[in-house]
């Protein structure tokens, strides 16, 4: 943490620390002691709390809550890689401060209360004429009211923070602002790829060759990266590593001022075979990317502007976490297609199975063994994953003969019987076939969640 500080206005005033040596007659400003407190003085430093951030010299000669950055005149230089601690206050105070950028930069703005029940900080991000660019107040994504901003440079120059209590942001009556010493918190200013350990994607990286490993690994860890569309057109590539049972959740971070507006496909690793695309991500439960993650290896993440503009303002941020497996996770194992993939029953034997299927590509047959003494009943249920599939999944029963014995299709209602109780009176190994009912259709995202059980 830095020291409070504030910059004196126009003039010029000599910097001390206004307590007088003992025994010194000269008329002095400064409070001796917290029980001797003068309220009159010739500078701020003469004011007891003015290093706190609470108390300025008034023209009148007076000491007043308050402090010297409330304006974009006034404010404050905070380079990239610095923090300072300063106090909303009086009620109602807002404090600017200033920074020197480069066209391209990306920047990461946080601002963290003392006391998170007293102030709830918001920060707006604006150009050198005061304009805003870009604005945060809650960082919803870990459950803070502190502010988190995830911002670009458009061009060379100086821009602008403001910090203030949501109370005069909103400028509800009913909610009037407040200020004072338990307003205290701290700003600090990075640049990705720089003073932060935010990863910024560079270029060239228009084909999945030149694709950026973003290592997405411990779980429930929020991971985050920044880049720009700086050409009409530009692609950036990422590789993440995946293991099978993870979810993969993707995010982005609203009113970050940008001009683009991404799009990130996820892609199985021939990095060829859309699993989803996502327009307007968010930190809403809706707007957030979900993928179940069905085998080991990579998946690629290509992000484009979907208008296909580009520039300086063209900015994105990508968050990404992961989901630790289920313990109990299982998918299926390809290439299942002729070769019927066993699922660990046991003939004459009761038991349930429940496994993550992919109908990949148009025509993609998943099939598996189920063994028989005779006797016995198959059941077959679908339930939805949760995580955006539009899979219509037909289930078809064989005999060991091939014969089509049975067949059941799900109904799109969550853990709903495609098969009920179908009797399994052949011995030999009997084979379940799960397609999707478009012929046409398949590919990455076309997930099914299927529970198989075989009873007596």
């Amino acid at each position: 943490m830095t020291r409070r500080w504030f910059p004196l206005l126009a003039l010029a005033l000599p910097l001390f620390t206004g307590c007088p040596s003992e025994g010194d007659d000269d008329d002095s400003f400064g409070p001796p002691d917290d029980d001797d407190v003068a309220d009159t003085c010739e500078e701020d430093q003469d004011c007891r709390d003015f290093d706190d951030g609470l108390e300025i010299c008034s023209d009148d000669g007076l000491c007043i809550e308050g402090d010297r950055n409330n304006a974009r005149e006034e404010a404050q230089l905070l380079p990239y890689g610095t923090e300072t601690d300063l106090v909303i206050a009086p009620a109602g105070d807002v404090d600017w401060f200033r920074f020197n950028g480069t066209e391209g930069d990306l920047v990461l703005i946080r601002v963290d209360a003392e006391d998170e029940d007293e102030l709830d900080p918001v920060v707006i991000y604006m150009d050198d004429q005061g304009n805003q660019i870009g604005f945060n107040d809650d960082f919803d994504r870990i459950g803070t009211t502190n502010a988190r901003l995830y911002v670009g440079v458009p061009s060379t120059g100086t821009f602008y923070i403001s910090v203030q209590d949501k109370r005069s942001w909103v400028g509800d009556p009913n909610d009037p602002p407040e200020g004072g010493e338990d307003f205290g918190y701290t700003v600090r200013i990075d640049s990705a790829g720089g003073t932060s350990n935010v990863p910024v994607v560079d270029e060239p990286n228009e084909v999945f060759g030149d694709a950026l490993l973003w290592n997405v690994e411990a779980y429930s860890t929020n991971y985050t990266l920044g880049g720009a569309f700086e050409t009409a057109g530009d692609v950036d590539w990422l590789r993440v590593p995946v293991i099978a049972g993870e979810i993969l959740r993707l995010y982005a971070f609203p009113n970050t001022g940008t001009a683009a507006r991404p799009e990130v496909t996820v892609m199985l690793e021939d990095a060829t075979t859309p699993i989803r695309s996502y327009t307007g991500l968010g930190w809403t439960a809706a707007d957030r990317g979900y993928v179940p993650v069905l085998e080991d290896g990579f998946y690629y993440l290509q992000l484009e502007d979907v208008n296909g503009t580009g520039g300086f303002d063209h900015w994105y941020y990508l968050h990404a976490a992961k989901d630790e497996p289920d313990p109990e996770f299982r998918a299926e194992t390809e290439p299942n297609d002729e070769t019927a993939e066993d699922l660990g029953f046991v003939a004459g034997s009761s038991g349930e199975v429940t496994f993550y299927g992919r109908i990949g590509g148009a025509g993609d047959l998943d099939t598996f063994r189920i063994p028989s003494d005779a006797t016995g009943r198959v059941t077959v249920r679908f339930a939805a994953t949760g995580h955006g599939e539009n899979t219509n999944p037909v289930v078809t029963l064989l005999a060991p003969s091939g014969t089509e014995v049975a067949s059941g299709a799900w109904d799109g209602v969550d853990d709903s019987t495609a098969l009920a109780l179908e009797p399994i009176d052949e011995s030999g190994d009997w084979t379940l076939v799960i397609s999707e009912a478009d012929p046409l259709a398949g590919d990455g995202g076309r997930y099914y969640l299927a529970t198989v059980s075989v009873s007596p």
